[in-house]
């Protein structure tokens, strides 16, 4: 069953299932949480399925191979680890399924997730093969966005962007789910996406968000006590936790520049109006643009003394404060 925001899309995805007419190659842009990967894999199950043109059957053998994991002309290919490159060599392996014999007697079907994590190298690699598509083979890509991708490659594919629902949908579908309340802080710390923001809730991430935006305001105002509390704290939720400080800061600014909604902390405000009233603007500006460069360092790099990094960062707000 697809989440109600994916269904108008897949009705013009089944439209040109119906009429023979979908592109060898799809490249579905969408947030991280938005249930992506669930639409990808319904479109699929529906190339591979042996009875329906335009949704699958459930009940073939193709279907139930599907639903089993095991079925042996649908490849999936997506990073190792999140954050890692997708390498050449699992590309040169997709490019060897593209052209073999369907097992099944029908359509292959290679699903890349996260797209936008192909190396160079890789995304070469896959290039002469959707310019030259073998035929009976479905290429089903999906990323967050186009930013990382070589131009070559978006131009080989039909592009689909998945819109998100608003604020206050996403909100309710995820009441829903949980039965109990939700904040809109929750929601926009993780961009409208109705699957991401249930999982910070249902992991506990919006009571651990919440303690460190406390400590971290309190750290940010003189007599800036508490650096290493608010350390650990990042260390121990994990590079996320930067992202959240930035959009703190970020909310901070917006309160000195005299903006009076769309903050992303709408239900913390009285901290960020506190830090926005002693804090120097060009201090803030500065520490954003540090802890973005902070967050991608320890995304690309493994094995760097996390913590340490972090005090390094906070102490721009004493050394200036």
């Amino acid at each position: 069953m697809l989440y109600p925001w994916l269904q108008a899309l897949w009705q013009n995805w089944q439209l040109l299932l119906g009429q023979g007419r979908l592109h060898h190659a799809i490249l579905l842009l969408a947030a991280k949480g938005s249930g992506r990967e669930v639409l990808a894999k319904q479109l699929a199950q529906t190339v591979l399925c042996q009875n329906c043109d335009s949704e699958p059957c459930g009940m073939c053998h193709s279907c139930q191979l599907f639903a089993a994991k095991t079925h042996p002309d649908f490849h999936f290919v997506a990073p190792l680890q999140e954050g890692k490159q997708i390498g050449v060599d699992i590309i040169r392996q997709c490019n060897r399924w593209a052209v073999e014999t369907s097992q099944l007697g029908g359509q292959r079907v290679i699903m890349i997730d996260h797209a936008d994590a192909l190396g160079e190298a890789a995304a070469n690699a896959l290039l002469k093969t959707l310019e030259e598509p073998p035929s009976g083979c479905q290429f089903i890509l999906t990323a967050q966005s186009l930013d990382n991708m070589l131009p070559t490659i978006n131009s080989r594919c039909n592009k689909w962007r998945l819109s998100m629902p608003n604020e206050q949908e996403t909100r309710r579908w995820v009441e829903k789910q949980i039965m109990q309340t939700t904040k809109l802080e929750a929601v926009r710390l993780n961009s409208g996406a109705p699957l991401a923001t249930l999982q910070f809730i249902e992991q506990g991430q919006d009571i651990r968000h919440g303690k460190l935006v406390e400590v971290f305001s309190a750290f940010v105002q003189s007599p800036f006590s508490g650096i290493y509390d608010v350390a650990a704290l990042c260390t121990s939720e994990g590079n996320i936790s930067l992202k959240w400080l930035s959009y703190f800061l970020v909310d901070c600014i917006k309160c000195q520049q005299g903006v009076s909604s769309c903050f992303v902390h709408s239900e913390s405000l009285d901290k960020v109006q506190a830090v926005a009233a002693t804090a120097n603007p060009a201090v803030l500006l500065a520490q954003v643009r540090k802890v973005n460069e902070l967050y991608r360092q320890l995304e690309t790099h493994s094995g760097l003394n996390e913590e340490l990094l972090i005090v390094e960062w906070l102490t721009g707000f004493i050394n200036h404060g």
